[in-house]
């Protein structure tokens, strides 16, 4: 008994981690979405430094399962939840299942929340190439026309127009 306490003690840490995790990933997505790319650095070590706290509390979690398993009698030294679950009485079971419950709605958010991510940053690092590109005299690159809707702009008639206008005001 003492033993599945531990247990869900150390689950209700990582579940605060994973929550934690989220949450820094949804700022790293706000982030960029804003182009805010100021703190996008400082937002990738928040991740990490969730990332090794939950390394080190899993540590923990695979430690004392081990101890419940053995008590338990069961033969895998580190079962799954759903493993747990299916072998201890009330009210562990409920415990344990709204754990694994909780932990896959978690995860499926950060996933979700990731993979948007990945999209951001492919997206900016292509646009960023576009402008280098348009800048050093070479292709068109998306942007906006004077209406407001999307265009196809070329960096070398923009800086044509510049030199234009400030001829025109020499």
């Amino acid at each position: 008994m003492a033993d599945l306490q531990q247990l869900t003690t150390i689950l209700w840490r990582q579940r605060q981690l994973v929550e934690q995790l989220l949450y820094r990933v949804e700022v790293q997505q706000l982030l960029l979405a804003s182009g805010k790319t100021r703190w996008v650095a400082q937002a990738a070590h928040d991740v990490e430094v969730v990332l090794d706290r939950m390394r080190h509390e899993e540590l923990q979690r695979a430690l004392c399962v081990s101890t419940v398993s053995a008590d338990l009698g069961l033969e895998s030294s580190n079962p799954s939840l759903r493993e747990l679950t299916a072998v201890v009485g009330s009210p562990w079971d409920g415990v344990l299942r709204d754990h694994q419950e909780a932990f896959l709605a978690l995860t499926a958010e950060i996933e979700f929340v990731t993979r948007n991510n990945r999209e951001l940053l492919t997206r900016g690092h292509q646009a960023t190439r576009e402008l280098l590109a348009a800048l050093s005299g070479g292709t068109e690159i998306s942007g906006y026309g004077a209406n407001g809707r999307s265009a196809r702009l070329s960096a070398t008639n923009h800086l044509g127009v510049e030199s234009a206008l400030v001829a025109q005001i020499q």
